[in-house]
C-alpha cells in the first residue's frame, strides 16, 4: 500500500507541474499592460522655412496607445507659435492643433522601456484676436484657419515610478513633425493701421518642427 501511495503521489506531482507552469504563464501575460495613456508638455522648435516665420512654440499633447509591444498610437496636441500685443488694446495668438494615429513599438518590460512611433493625420493653423478695450474675447478662427495633412515620427523612453496594478512612468521623448503646404499668419504678420485696426499678412509654406516632450504615462492592465 505504501508503494502504491508513493506512486500515486509521484504521478500527481508530474501531471500537475505543467498546470502550474500554465497558470504562471497566464499570470505573466495578465500582468502586461493592455494599453496606456498620458499627457505631455511640449516645445516645438521651428525648422526649415518656418524658422523665418515662426517662433519656439510651447504647448501640450495627450496620447493613448492600445496594445503592447506593438500597438496603435493616437495623439493630439496644441501649441502656440506667437502670442503678441498689437497695440490699441488688441492681442493676437497664432496656434496649431494636431491629431494623428499610427503604430508604436515599445521594447522592454522593466522599469526602463524605449519606444518608437510614426503617425499620420491633420493639422489646423488658426489665429485668434482678443480686444482688451471691451474686456471680452473676439477670437475668430476664420481669420486664418487652414487645415493640412501632417506626418510625424519619433521616440522616447519610459522611466517607471510604479509597476504595480497601475503602472506610472515619466515619458521623455522627441519627434519630427511635418505639416504640408498651409496658409497661415507668420510672426510679425500683423500691421497696425492709422485708425487703430490691424491687417493680417499671410504666407503659404510647409511647416517643419522638432518637438520635445516630457510628461507622464499611465498603464492599464
Amino acid at each position: 500500500m505504501r508503494r502504491i501511495g508513493m506512486a500515486v503521489l509521484g504521478l500527481a506531482v508530474i501531471t500537475s507541474t505543467p498546470l502550474f507552469g500554465q497558470r504562471s504563464a497566464l499570470r505573466e501575460v495578465n500582468e502586461r499592460e493592455r494599453a496606456h495613456f498620458g499627457f505631455d508638455f511640449t516645445v516645438g522648435q521651428p525648422q526649415g522655412a518656418f524658422r523665418r516665420t515662426g517662433n519656439v512654440a510651447p504647448g501640450f499633447s495627450g496620447f493613448g496607445v492600445l496594445g503592447t509591444p506593438l500597438g496603435l498610437r493616437i495623439d493630439g496636441g496644441w501649441m502656440s507659435y506667437e502670442n503678441r500685443y498689437q497695440g490699441a488694446g488688441i492681442s493676437t495668438t497664432s496656434q496649431i492643433a494636431t491629431l494623428g494615429a499610427g503604430p508604436q513599438l515599445t521594447l522592454g518590460s522593466g522599469a526602463l522601456r524605449i519606444y518608437g512611433f510614426a503617425t499620420v493625420g491633420g493639422a489646423w493653423f488658426f489665429t485668434g484676436i482678443s480686444s482688451g478695450d471691451c474686456g471680452c474675447s473676439t477670437g475668430d478662427i476664420n481669420i486664418t484657419g487652414d487645415l493640412t495633412t501632417s506626418t510625424s515620427a519619433g521616440g522616447g523612453v519610459l522611466l517607471f515610478l510604479a509597476t504595480g496594478r497601475t503602472p506610472i512612468a515619466i515619458d521623455i521623448g522627441a519627434r519630427g513633425a511635418r505639416h504640408d503646404n498651409v496658409r497661415y499668419i507668420p510672426v510679425d504678420g500683423f500691421t497696425t493701421n492709422a485708425d487703430g485696426s490691424v491687417s493680417a499678412n499671410y504666407v503659404e509654406t510647409s511647416v517643419i518642427m522638432r518637438v520635445l516632450q516630457i510628461g507622464v504615462s499611465i498603464g492599464i492592465r
